[in-house]
């Protein structure tokens, strides 16, 4: 007779052997994935045991500390940035005797970041160049 098998049957055939490659994998896991990490985190942990805080206070302050102390530095970077911006509006002041190399290398360092940017838009939108 030339019947079909019945879906329920191929189903539970496909599930038991699926389940059967996991099974199989989680062991291949167990033993040879790791054990190695294990290894390495206890490694790593022995090798940086100085720097773990073990005072609960000082872990819950942790957080607000690595905050407040980045903000701290925005003044520093902020009166960077405008030194360098006073510069940039001093050159463009005189741009008309600045020497060819300075007006060369600007020009290519503006390529050079529009290039970056439109590789960016093209990753971001999944590496196609379609909808452009």
């Amino acid at each position: 007779t030339g019947r079909a098998p019945d879906r329920s049957v191929i189903m539970s055939q496909y599930v038991q052997r699926a389940t059967g490659v996991a099974k199989q994998a989680a062991e291949v896991f167990s033993k040879r994935v790791v054990p190695p990490a294990v290894e390495y985190y206890n490694a790593t942990m022995a090798k940086n045991a100085q720097y773990v805080v073990k005072d609960p206070a000082a872990v819950d302050k942790l957080g607000k500390q690595l905050v407040y102390s980045n903000l701290a530095k925005l003044p520093v970077m902020v009166e960077g940035a405008q030194a360098e911006m006073n510069i940039v509006k001093q050159k463009w002041a005189g741009r008309m005797d600045l020497p060819m190399t300075e007006v060369g290398t600007a020009a290519l360092f503006a390529g050079e970041v529009y290039a970056w940017f439109c590789v960016g838009e093209i990753v971001g939108r999944g590496g196609g160049l379609t909808g452009y």
